[in-house]
């Protein structure tokens, strides 16, 4: 994998802007995918650092300079999100961090059941015009390897799916799906670009679930015998980053996916077994693994 605790992607927080300024913390339950529809794959078009930034000098020389100041780091722009990928001024493609991962995006709008905007954290991928498959082959990489990062940062299985107003959701989705679920504003996004390219969300879900093999938690939980595995009060381990990150995703827990069961993950167990019609007993055996995995 590209991305690491050790080696994250770039960080430009733009705190100037409308969205950073007026979002709350959310849960995280997944990530969505958009693409800006616009012929310009520089992301000094939409990135740029604050103007009293420390760093200021260091990052435009990175992203390269908006000579326009049309970008979204300011209080006019009506909308925001977590990520961004597409051209450095090198032309390398890259991530760049913009929000905090657990800061509520302004991304996909609402429909009729609510909004992917409570939950998903979400990037823009800059769009070229669509007929340049090399830069097709680099920003979908690049995609799926950020992906990858996030999903492994909170527990997340690419191929999984999380409960949000009644609606089944993929964990790992794009505006247009938003939509089609009622959880979202209508936009084409990037299936006409997917389209060209034999690429289709699920690819999307397949490709980051194999940069991940067994280094995720959530997903690890559904490959092995994890029914032998007791989690309860004072446990740590994998097995514990498995449960906080399944009762993430079933329950809408909060919990942080640190391997440590305490007082915060007893409680979510003894809740969701309260909920499932199960022994409340906080110990996280059989029956209750069952009832997580679905």
């Amino acid at each position: 994998m590209k991305y690491s605790e050790s080696n994250p992607p770039l960080v430009c927080m733009m705190t100037q802007s409308t969205c950073y300024r007026g979002t709350k913390k959310m849960t995280v339950r997944g990530v969505l995918w958009h693409s800006t529809g616009a012929d310009n794959p520089t992301l000094k078009r939409y990135v740029q650092p604050d103007d009293d930034a420390p760093d200021r000098e260091r990052l435009l020389a990175l992203l390269g300079k908006n000579r326009y100041n049309n970008d979204w780091n300011h209080k006019e722009r009506q909308a925001g999100l977590n990520a961004w990928i597409g051209k450095l001024a090198d032309g390398d493609v890259a991530s760049v961090q913009v929000m905090p991962w657990d800061f509520r995006p302004w991304g996909c709008g609402s429909g009729k059941n609510g909004s992917c905007n409570n939950g998903w954290i979400q990037f823009e991928i800059c769009e070229d015009d669509m007929n340049d498959p090399e830069y097709f082959a680099k920003i979908y990489a690049e995609a799926c390897e950020l992906t990858a990062y996030l999903c492994r940062m909170y527990g997340i299985d690419p191929l999984g799916t999380a409960s949000y107003n009644g609606v089944t959701v993929p964990t790992v989705l794009c505006h247009k799906d938003s939509y089609r679920l009622g959880l979202g504003s209508d936009h084409s996004d990037v299936y006409e670009w997917f389209d060209r390219y034999g690429k289709t969300m699920q690819t999307a879900r397949e490709d980051v679930a194999a940069l991940l093999g067994g280094d995720l938690p959530a997903a690890d939980a559904k490959r092995v015998n994890v029914r032998a595995a007791v989690v309860k009060k004072g446990v740590k381990g994998e097995y514990v980053k498995a449960v906080q990150a399944l009762l993430n995703m079933r329950a809408d827990a909060g919990l942080d996916i640190d391997g440590s069961c305490g007082g915060r993950t007893d409680a979510a167990i003894r809740a969701f077994q309260r909920e499932s019609g199960l022994d409340v007993d906080g110990s996280c055996g059989a029956k209750t693994w069952e009832r997580l995995l679905g």
